[in-house]
């Protein structure tokens, strides 16, 4: 069960303040993470509650968690799952956002009613090639897209292309926050969560650098 009162952060305490730009925690499993991302306002909380997972956070979890924070949005994060596993779980857990990865779902989950965020990965010059006509598809049927990658050597080409983006896609910034904190031309951020070191203990490492940097004057 979580701690019903208070949790210790070994770095710091935090009190609530505005962020300069849109931000999204992912991979949220401890109500330590959640309160101080919702602290810190922070716009979306992503919880897996993907079936097909085996880190999927229980429908007790997610209550208990959801229960104890407030002015922020729930985001339920697929990963494997199809369609009808994606339908049954949103019954399930009231969540603002489905976030998927593939782009075979998007039309499906789409007529589900819920603003859908997507993942989209770039990891090779193939895909980078493709980033235009992607993003093309998926604006008039999601709200969001992640923009990640681990391929140090794309992140300029990506930035450039990000920048020539004009649509109605809300985009955030998935990649190469650690090295530079560099926002470029992405209306907003996605970062993502780590596990507690035990209960009501937590280090939140990047997570708070860089929402300290961008906390409002």
């Amino acid at each position: 069960m979580f701690r019903s009162v208070g949790f210790l952060c070994e770095r710091k305490s935090f009190q609530t303040m505005a962020l300069k730009t849109f931000v999204k925690i992912s991979n949220i499993s401890n109500l330590s993470d959640a309160r101080y991302c919702a602290g810190m306002m922070v716009d979306v909380l992503g919880f897996n509650i993907d079936p097909t997972s085996d880190s999927q956070v229980s429908e007790e979890d997610f209550k208990e968690i959801t229960e104890w924070v407030a002015g922020v949005k729930f985001a339920g994060e697929f990963h494997g799952a199809d369609l009808n596993q994606i339908k049954e779980s949103v019954k399930k857990y009231p969540v603002d956002y489905v976030e998927i990865h593939s782009l075979d779902l998007v039309e499906q989950v789409h007529l589900l009613g819920k603003p859908i965020i997507f993942r989209l990965s770039i990891e090779d010059e193939n895909e980078l090639s493709k980033l235009k006509s992607n993003l093309s598809y998926l604006d008039e049927l999601v709200k969001m897209v992640v923009v990640q990658s681990s391929n140090s050597t794309l992140t300029d080409q990506i930035d450039s292309q990000i920048g020539y983006y004009n649509g109605n896609l809300k985009l955030l910034k998935g990649y190469g926050i650690a090295e530079d904190k560099n926002m470029g031309n992405y209306p907003g951020l996605a970062l993502e969560a780590t596990e507690e070191d035990r209960p009501g203990y937590k280090d939140y490492g990047q997570i708070m650098d860089v929402l300290e940097l961008i906390e409002e004057d």
